[in-house]
């Protein structure tokens, strides 16, 4: 997988210093399990983007709507540091991708939040303890967060060690932080042809996030050893093959029993393999109409849908229902995060 890159523009006229940090979303396809170490698999995408930067300031300040996610970081980044007071910065979202859409929001937001109030004041922080200790994301899949890192498409084997990661696009639960992070089994770039849509009903009525998404977990039965086996299989003999050899109709429709599987291990709390009937009514209406790699991403309500050409997303979504609204149309992000540096400290 590719180094992340960071850009280093002409130092500014006496503007003081910056930083900026700019990343994808995050498409899940599914767990490997309901119980740690959990494990799945899922690709970054170019758009929707999150885009982050920190400037100097005469204090510490950022938007009054991220002020909830934004102030904890930098508070627990202040006591990592051992500093006096918050640093005399300003935190600016320019771009975010929707929430509770199964984008990895959430975690994509604060990585990059984080990553760049740590670039700022110059501290050198390893990559568990930005994610665990400083981001404070969930206890469940890190495809979000090593995708932040690498790009393309993860797989999070989740047969090692326990860690922590996103937990959907929900706030994370702080009370849970770990030191390491679920190694990446295995990583592969997208052809960068292939588009996937993000499709999401406009009458699903309810999110999963937070106390709730907790709660349904604490309610779920472990996947049986045949089942685990399949999901593992379907990835190791098909998903990932296909993706390297750029075989389309393998990897949609190997991507497309994924997903549904995995879906079952949630279906006593989701009415299915899929979250709602709004979801569900999405999912049949892209089997109608020929779509093989189709699935829902996280708890959802985004749907995606897996195309080989923008010509073929073009006349495959031509037709959308009046009460779908199509997100994004992307390709994969195959490369990390980028970050920006600007000026002198």
């Amino acid at each position: 997988m590719n180094a992340s890159r960071t850009i280093n523009p002409p130092a500014s006229d006496g503007n003081g210093f910056s930083v900026r940090i700019c990343t994808g979303s995050r498409l899940h396809f599914g767990l490997l399990d309901t119980v740690r170490p959990f494990g799945g698999i899922g690709v970054m995408l170019n758009t929707p983007a999150t885009e982050v930067v920190v400037s100097t300031a005469d204090r510490f300040c950022c938007s009054d709507n991220y002020q909830d996610r934004i102030g904890p970081i930098a508070e627990r980044i202040r006591q990592l540091n051992g500093a006096a007071t918050l640093p005399s910065c300003c935190v600016e979202v320019l771009r975010t991708a929707p929430t509770h859409c199964g984008l990895g929001s959430g975690t994509q937001l604060a990585l990059a939040v984080t990553e760049s109030l740590c670039l700022y004041q110059a501290l050198t922080v390893d990559q568990s303890t930005i994610a665990n200790a400083l981001a404070s994301r969930g206890q469940r899949s890190v495809v979000g967060t090593h995708g932040y890192w690498q790009g393309g498409m993860i797989y999070e084997a989740g047969d090692g060690e326990a860690g922590d990661g996103e937990a959907g696009d929900g706030e994370a639960d702080e009370k849970a932080v770990g030191e390491h992070l679920n190694a990446v089994q295995e990583g592969v770039y997208l052809p960068e042809e292939w588009r996937v849509a993000v499709l999401r009903p406009l009458d699903h009525v309810f999110a999963v996030s937070g106390e709730q998404e907790r709660d349904k977990f604490s309610r779920l039965q472990p996947a049986s050893e045949k089942v685990g086996h399949e999901l593992r299989r379907l990835v190791i003999e098909e998903i990932m093959p296909a993706a390297k050899r750029g075989h389309f109709n393998a990897f949609a429709n190997g991507t497309r029993i994924y997903n549904e599987l995995s879906g079952r291990l949630f279906a006593s709390v989701q009415g299915g393999s899929y979250n709602g009937e709004a979801v569900t009514r999405v999912i049949e209406w892209l089997s109608d109409q020929g779509v093989l790699g189709h699935g829902q991403s996280s708890w959802g309500p985004g749907v995606f849908a897996w195309f080989e050409s923008q010509k073929a997303a073009e006349a495959g979504l031509a037709l959308l229902p009046d009460n779908v609204e199509l997100v994004t149309l992307a390709s994969a992000r195959n490369e990390p995060r980028t970050v920006q540096l600007q000026g002198t400290r």
